[in-house]
């Protein structure tokens, strides 16, 4: 049985950016200037950070060498041993509010893209034949973009995440006009209960485990159940719709009410009440650790482990092993039965990573993308026209990295 791996390379080719193409994008948004005017603009509001937060998340800033979970992992450090309540306080802030400006720019990515990232897809469809090869396909991703399931409903394979409910919530935007959006539910009593609503052996789709939380995974209440965007009439761009509906009903109501809430997404029920969607997204150093609390289930990572154990070889694309709670579960799967493969598909990777060595004689590497992998395992011969547009997607995705990281 094989199942995949998604790290942030998977997604390249749909536009989504690598690690340090993210951390560009955050450098050329937050420049020290702005933060000091950011800043400077809290205070006279009555908040504002300590100098010395400011000071230190600039030093990081300007540090080059550091990429934007570098600069988060940092940040939480400080969290955990600052003494001075007031500091303590701020520098939970300024993390909150590096969680919020990756979100962001993510989700400005993800909706940007969404046309481009559909014609991109034409490339992966040979996941088809992965799916009707193994049945269940699973899909373990550290990414929190929506590609996978966009993929999915493009060409037509039945996807589940876990989530074992659908609802419809009525969200008021602040002009009083309501939008029904579609979720599926996961609750905290499922996840006590182990009732999460996957595949079975046999049965044809993709189970997906998003471990890192995502753009359209939202936690919900105080007991914290959880909600996941659900397409709408096929449509893969309706998650697109949905994420920038939601941002934009929140955008609103802080216009109207002068509030910002980070990290959450808020809206009027139909009684008029203020409701909060907490964003899900997962990063930083301390991952799936007791240094600071987090909305992505972390009970996704149990789940990841014991589905592994069923894996006979593990696909890995875009990953570079740098998540020691994935990489020890990874060398523990393979450790236990020497038939275990592990196969990486990375262009920038063209041995046995280090940490793995050992193990060698179990993995095989194969430098590529992820558009040419799928390609590579694809029955279809490409067109000449499909070939002239995968050259002209491929020189723009580059020249809009290397724009970037010029800039930066």
């Amino acid at each position: 049985m094989k199942a995949l791996f998604f790290g942030a390379g998977a997604t390249y080719d749909c536009g989504m950016p690598l690690v340090w193409e993210l951390t560009a994008e955050i450098r050329l948004w937050l420049t020290p200037e702005k933060l000091i005017s950011f800043n400077e603009r809290w205070v006279a509001q009555g908040g504002g950070w300590d100098q010395d937060v400011i000071s230190y998340l600039i030093t990081l800033l300007n540090n080059n060498n550091l990429h934007y979970e570098n600069i988060i992992g940092a940040i939480e450090v400080e969290c955990s041993r600052e003494r001075d309540q007031k500091k303590r306080h701020d520098y939970y802030a300024a993390h909150g509010f590096l969680l919020q400006a990756v979100y962001g720019l993510l989700m400005e990515r993800q909706v940007k893209n969404t046309h481009y990232a559909l014609g991109v897809l034409e490339d992966f469809f040979s996941i088809k034949r992965l799916a009707e090869e193994n049945k269940p396909l699973w899909i373990f991703s550290l990414n929190h973009d929506c590609i996978i399931e966009m993929l999915a409903t493009k060409i037509g394979i039945p996807l589940k995440s876990g989530f074992n409910e659908e609802v419809s919530i009525l969200m008021k935007s602040a002009d009083g006009k309501a939008h029904k959006v579609p979720f599926e539910r996961l609750s905290r009593k499922s996840i006590k209960e182990n009732r999460y609503d996957f595949f079975k052996n046999g049965e044809f789709g993709i189970n997906i485990i998003k471990l890192h939380g995502a753009l359209d995974i939202f936690g919900q209440n105080d007991e914290l159940n959880y909600l996941k965007i659900k397409c709408v009439e096929n449509k893969p761009e309706s998650y697109a719709h949905h994420l920038q509906l939601i941002d934009q009903i929140n955008q609103d109501l802080v216009i109207r009410d002068g509030v910002v809430c980070t990290n959450e997404n808020i809206y009027e029920d139909e009684d008029g009440k203020i409701q909060f969607l907490r964003k899900s997204l997962l990063s930083g150093a301390h991952k799936f650790t007791e240094k600071l609390s987090q909305i992505a289930p972390p009970e996704f990572l149990s789940l990841f482990k014991g589905n592994l154990n069923y894996v006979d070889e593990l696909i890995c694309i875009g990953y570079s092993f740098g998540d020691k709670h994935i990489d020890d579960q990874i060398v523990e799967w393979m450790s236990f039965l020497k038939s275990r493969r592990l196969s990486i598909i990375n262009p920038g990777i063209n041995s046995c990573p280090e940490k793995m060595k050992h193990l060698s004689g179990q993995v095989d590497c194969n430098p590529t993308g992820a558009a040419d992998y799928f390609r590579q395992i694809s029955n279809d011969k490409l067109t000449a026209i499909q070939k002239i547009q995968r050259k002209v997607r491929a020189v723009a995705r580059e020249n809009i990295k290397s724009k970037l990281m010029k800039n930066a």
